[in-house]
């Protein structure tokens, strides 16, 4: 498993820096993805399958701003 790391800006929060393990890229993003669509009850977030179009939407119509998702050990 690796750890991804990622930092989430909001209109009220600084920045602040998440993680995340997963086996793969695309586990953390499928993972990520289902935390935000349970913690916002939005399952329309649950349609995107890509980081960049997941970013871009909560950046427009949830005021959420997202970093790239980086591999801890490569940083």
């Amino acid at each position: 498993m690796n750890k991804y790391i990622y930092a989430e800006a909001t209109e009220d929060y600084w920045p602040q820096i998440k993680s995340i393990e997963a086996r793969s890229y695309n586990d953390a993003v499928e993972k990520i993805i289902n935390k935000y669509a349970a913690e916002l009850d939005d399952d329309e977030l649950l349609t995107y399958d890509d980081w960049e179009s997941f970013r871009d939407f909560l950046n427009e119509f949830k005021a959420i701003a997202l970093s790239d998702l980086e591999i801890y050990e490569e940083l």
